[in-house]
């Protein structure tokens, strides 16, 4: 028998309580980075390591990543930060890049601004709305602004909320 000093305890395989493998202890005292080479000889289970990863992700809420080694000699595991997976955050950037957010919101706010000119003035010219809307947004490119715009004049038209007249935009009279 002999003594330990904290640093030593620390560094050995405790087994867990009941039938606990070393691997698994090893796995739950992963930090978040921190990653274990689980070799084929040291794993004598019939099922393979993801079962007992999948496990523990979801009993002990804790994530990882995993693979078998190409060699075939093994598996690799890694402990990440938790949260969502890194192959869903991943997929929402590919479904909605930055930039298309951006473009729906300028359409938006072009869209109101609009609205709220018509509703204000009744009568206008496609060209002064225009006009208006370019030095309104300023900071945006100025074909980009102008094509959104008769876009949405377009749409309001075809939809029947606005009509288009000698190149004039109103709202209809209400209908008894």
């Amino acid at each position: 028998m002999r003594k330990l000093s904290a640093d030593e305890f620390a560094q050995l395989p405790i087994k867990g309580k009941g039938r606990s493998s070393v691997i698994f202890t090893s796995l739950i005292n992963l930090k978040e980075g921190e990653g274990l080479l689980i070799e084929q000889k040291d794993w004598t289970r019939k099922a393979a390591p993801s079962s007992l990863i999948r496990y523990i992700e979801k009993k002990y809420k804790m994530k990882f990543t995993f693979g078998a080694l190409s060699t075939g000699n093994g598996w690799a595991v890694q402990r990440v930060k938790e949260g969502k997976p890194e192959k869903s955050i991943e997929k929402e950037k590919k479904e909605m890049p930055k930039e298309d957010n951006s473009a729906i919101n300028l359409k938006s706010e072009i869209t109101l601004f609009y609205l709220g000119r018509i509703s204000i003035n009744k009568i206008e010219r496609i060209e002064d709305t225009l006009k208006a809307a370019i030095t309104h947004f300023w900071k945006e490119d100025r074909k980009a602004v102008e094509q959104i715009l008769r876009e949405v004049i377009n749409a309001l038209n075809e939809q029947g909320h606005i009509i288009i007249e000698n190149e004039k935009t109103y709202l209809p009279l209400k209908r008894a």
